[in-house]
């Protein structure tokens, strides 16, 4: 069986006796034991009375997005044409009609868009900026006093807690904005889908994301992930399935203090810049992957290749075959880690690099350079 990755843009004897003697016990209660009391009933009444006025302050922050290729036919008798592209959904992040979402919902050909609120009201919205690394993006429309999600943080948020997703699947929400909303659970932290995501590792990235089994189907894309507490603690953006459609395991961005700088920055039209080494790193093999040093346990991530001969890490001194194991004192767990830590910390800025050499540790301090700039992808400014 085939298995994808999607953007959701669209002692044996002695346990089987126990288990014996435990089944043997459930069957010979009495029948009656197994059915919840009228007090077990209103447990669970109220519990889905809490999750339905929780959806109802949920559902008027999430948007859905439509998208639009808008172009004037050679023969210049007719009109401008206006066909569908994609769809997908959004999260008002700002009362002020600032709306984040993915990137790759508003991708080309698409250059006109459309946003749906929970009211059935449409707007037509301007792109204030994109992320292609964080496949993160702000539109912008002309409405005032709209209701903007709570932030949340991943720093509080923990595996089996639940989850409400809200979205568009499959387009639904095109025509009235009347959006899904699913329930689930947080199914795993940190998980990294840049190898199987990415069109190109260098300019695209998908760690550290939250794995939740709340429903997400092509269209989610863009829409909130929510806690309990109506915080917004992701942005979903992937689907791992076998058919096309939700199978249990959706993907979500995290909302931490990185995140948000980068909806910020977003919002204003700034591109986001991002720190950079100019190296390629993988993880330590596994033989080696505690390596004792002045009485302290690393793991690390270990350079495979020196990427730009005049990079940061070659002007450093750095080498392929060491291991980077702190930077500015941060312990680093593994190669995704390591990306993370450099990714956010400001082009410019001065980072001391600690890593090991043949079993020696040494440090560097390392002026990290712009990564759009460095691979050429924005002109200097």
């Amino acid at each position: 069986m085939n298995v994808a990755i999607f953007h959701a843009r669209s002692g044996t004897r002695v346990r089987l006796a126990l288990a014996a003697l435990f089944i043997g016990t459930v069957l010979a209660r009495p029948l009656h034991a197994e059915f919840p009391s009228k007090y077990r009933i209103a447990d669970l009444k109220a519990l889905e009375a809490a999750f339905v006025d929780l959806a109802k302050d949920l559902r008027p922050t999430t948007v859905a997005i439509r998208t639009y290729y808008v172009h004037r036919p050679d023969d210049r008798r007719q009109g401008l044409v206006k066909a569908p592209v994609s769809h997908g959904s959004g999260v008002i992040i700002d009362a002020n009609g600032y709306i984040a979402t993915n990137k790759h919902v508003l991708d080309e050909p698409a250059n006109n868009y459309v946003v749906v609120l929970d009211s059935g009201e449409k707007f037509e919205a301007e792109l204030k900026q994109a992320d292609l690394r964080s496949d993160l993006a702000v539109l912008k429309i002309d409405a005032r006093n709209l209701k903007a999600a709570q932030w949340g943080d991943l720093t509080n948020v923990r595996v089996n807690q639940w989850t409400i997703s809200v979205g568009n699947p499959f387009g639904l929400g095109n025509h009235d904005g009347n959006l899904s909303v699913g329930l689930g659970t947080v199914t795993s932290l940190g998980r990294s889908l840049t190898d199987r995501l990415a069109e190109n590792r260098n300019l695209q990235y998908y760690g550290n994301l939250i794995e939740s089994s709340s429903p997400i189907n092509p269209g989610n894309s863009g829409g909130p992930l929510f806690n309990v507490d109506g915080q917004l603690i992701g942005i979903v953006t992937a689907i791992e399935t076998s058919s096309g459609v939700n199978e249990g395991a959706g993907f979500a961005i995290p909302i931490d203090r990185n995140t948000r700088r980068i909806l910020e920055t977003l919002k204003t039209g700034r591109r986001v810049k991002y720190g950079y080494l100019g190296i390629v790193v993988g993880d330590t093999d596994a033989s080696n992957v505690r390596r004792v040093v002045d009485g302290r346990v690393y793991h690390g991530a270990v350079i495979q290749k020196i990427d730009l001969q005049d990079g940061p890490a070659s002007r450093g001194g750095l080498k392929p075959r060491d291991i980077i194991i702190e930077v500015d004192g941060m312990p680093v767990r593994d190669s995704d880690h390591l990306t993370q830590l450099v990714s956010f910390t400001p082009a410019g800025e001065d980072t001391v690099l600690t890593f090991l050499r043949r079993g020696v540790k040494r440090k560097a301090t390392i002026q990290l350079g712009d990564r759009y700039k460095l691979l050429g992808l924005v002109e200097e400014e």
